[in-house]
């Protein structure tokens, strides 16, 4: 927990700055719309943690992302060269073909031993793939279809903007639902266990074939609810789209101390990394530094630009704090035992 309060508090004072610098990212439409935008992101990204978390990597949440949208609006879209079918029949299809897919990579990971990386970018690929044939190159948009409502309808409004949008609250039921099921439960135990040490996991009885395969498939099905979520957002459908977010998903667990050795994160670090990355993404378009040269009032802003170099800046610190704490941690663990050597000596 020192971990994600360290993280926590980093973020606060982040805010703060932001704040100072600029004070349009305080004002409520700045606050939920980066609100949305973390819940969208810490969906599937609590997914990932699960397969960080034993050792894995899924590569392929993006463009499961992006298919759940092609596919929704293909089905379920009033828009020509759709098919017109309602709502539920798309959003149930795509979340099987999601699920589906997360089972067919974690069978093939842990049955036939393939490397997880390996899999999920073949994956990553024949899944953008599906949706590019699909999309035929261009655009399937929604139309009329009442699922653009779900990002900016909610509970409780202040002025034309909901505080609670309907992807905070699936956020909040995934949060709830999946910290429990890793934090509470055998199989979360198991999950740790796995990622902590395969093969006393697997001397000690745990099914880890099958723990594995559930981890993937938590992660697809996660990345589907999320297409939901940005299909809405976005309105329209490419097959592109979802683009790099398997990156965003991993380096908001890392930031949020889930160790890419697994066996170590939490529910909470993946959303306070996620939280983290939105309010980076959104610093850069907003921060502003007021300054004087020769008599005359200047404004620096950083541009776009800046954004990879940031975002990577910042993993990678994140990475080396890590790698450092884990120093620091069996170091501490090696004096110990050397103490205890030296007592019953």
């Amino acid at each position: 927990m020192r971990r994600e309060l360290g993280i926590l508090c980093a973020v606060v004072v982040m805010c703060g700055f932001l704040f100072w610098s600029n004070h349009d990212f305080g004002k409520a439409a700045n606050i939920l719309n980066v609100s949305r935008q973390a819940a969208m992101l810490g969906i599937f990204a609590i997914g990932s943690s699960f397969v960080i978390i034993t050792g894995g990597i899924d590569l392929s949440v993006g463009a499961i992302i992006g298919l759940t949208g092609v596919l929704i609006a293909k089905i379920s879209s009033p828009s020509v060269h759709c098919l017109n079918h309602p709502l539920w029949v798309g959003i149930s299809i795509a979340l099987a073909v999601a699920l589906l897919i997360g089972l067919i990579q974690g069978l093939l990971i842990s049955k036939l031993k393939l490397q997880p990386f390996i899999v999920t970018l073949a994956g990553m690929l024949l899944v953008r793939g599906t949706a590019q044939i699909i999309t035929h190159g261009g655009t399937l948009g929604l139309g009329t279809s009442p699922l653009i409502n779900l990002s900016t309808e909610g509970l409780f409004h202040y002025g034309y903007h909901a505080i609670l949008a309907y992807p905070v609250l699936i956020f909040i039921a995934v949060i709830i639902l999946f910290a429990y099921l890793l934090h509470a439960t055998v199989f979360g135990r198991y999950v740790f266990a796995i990622g902590g040490n395969r093969d006393a996991a697997q001397y000690s009885g745990i099914p880890v074939d099958r723990v594995e395969t559930l981890t993937y498939v938590i992660s697809a099905g996660l990345a589907g609810v999320a297409g939901i979520c940005y299909a809405s957002y976005i309105g329209q459908m490419t097959y592109n789209v979802g683009n790099g977010y398997e990156l965003n998903a991993i380096a908001a667990a890392v930031i949020g101390g889930v160790s890419l050795r697994g066996g170590e994160g939490s529910v909470l670090g993946a959303i306070i990394g996620s939280v983290m990355m939105e309010v980076i993404q959104n610093g850069i378009i907003l921060f502003k530094w007021v300054y004087h040269s020769a008599g005359h009032r200047e404004v620096f802003r950083l541009s776009s630009n800046w954004t990879y170099f940031i975002t990577g800046a910042v993993i990678l610190l994140a990475v080396l704090i890590d790698q450092l704490a884990n120093i620091f941690n069996k170091r501490k663990r090696l004096r110990r035992q050397a103490q205890i050597a030296a007592a019953k000596a």
